[in-house]
């Protein structure tokens, strides 16, 4: 009897690590499934990334948009402006 008992006392303690990890790594691989299946809610994409099939912004367009976003401030925005038309004008 002191034998078995001690034998299943000795399983169980090994055991109880191995449910443990088996339940952890389970809620882990969940957790991980639904974040990478579930689609973003974050609205449109990084300014900087324009979507697939999206027509090709000019950089005035750019720089508008990143000024409307409140990316850049108005002093960047005008010395970038500045910037462009002087790069566009014919020397």
């Amino acid at each position: 009897m002191g034998l078995a008992s001690h034998s299943m006392m000795g399983g169980g303690v090994v055991l109880w690590p191995l449910l443990v990890l088996f339940w952890v790594g389970l809620i882990a691989l969940i957790v991980f499934l639904v974040v990478k299946l579930l689609p973003r809610s974050g609205g449109r994409p990084p300014s900087h990334q324009p979507p697939p099939g999206a027509p090709q912004e000019s950089p005035e367009e750019i720089l508008d948009r990143m000024f409307a976003l409140g990316e850049i401030d108005e002093p960047t925005y005008r010395a970038r402006r500045t910037a462009l038309g002087e790069m566009r004008r014919p020397s």
